[in-house]
């Protein structure tokens, strides 16, 4: 996964950080990287990537290139690329992805889609047949 990339001089550059001990109510939207360890309710919105600290808590919808959550959302993820669930993540919402992975330990209770069709009606592969009655009254 290319998130989070370190640029030439070795540092990655984050736009936009929540501390800890801050508390957001609100709409936040950006073009850059985003990194959340503190509280949030409201939006969150960014053309790049968005990281989820361990100490987070999100109370609204999320919506970024690439999501990794090591801590709780309560509200529905969209991330065109990747979409992480770590094994400290929680997450109650339904999840829109290109790329999904929930690692283990991780809590997930929704509805998720995925895959570059997801946004198109899913119809089946094949449809069975059904069967055809037996004659009644004849005889072998």
């Amino acid at each position: 996964m290319a998130m989070f990339e370190q640029n030439k001089t070795g540092k990655k550059e984050t736009e936009t950080i929540v501390g800890a001990d801050v508390t957001l109510t609100g709409n936040l939207k950006s073009d850059g990287d985003i990194q959340i360890n503190g509280k949030v309710k409201g939006k969150i919105i960014t053309k790049s990537d968005l990281l989820i600290g361990e100490q987070a808590v999100i109370d609204g919808s999320v919506k970024a290139k690439n999501i990794i959550t090591t801590g709780t959302v309560v509200g529905n993820l969209e991330a065109n690329e990747d979409l992480e669930i770590a094994p400290t993540g929680k997450v109650f919402g339904d999840l829109m992805t290109k790329n999904l992975i929930i690692k283990k330990g991780a809590i997930f209770s929704g509805k998720s889609m995925m895959g570059e069709e997801k946004k198109k009606e899913i119809k089946p592969v094949y449809e069975l047949e059904e069967p055809e009655e037996p004659n009644k009254g004849e005889s072998k």
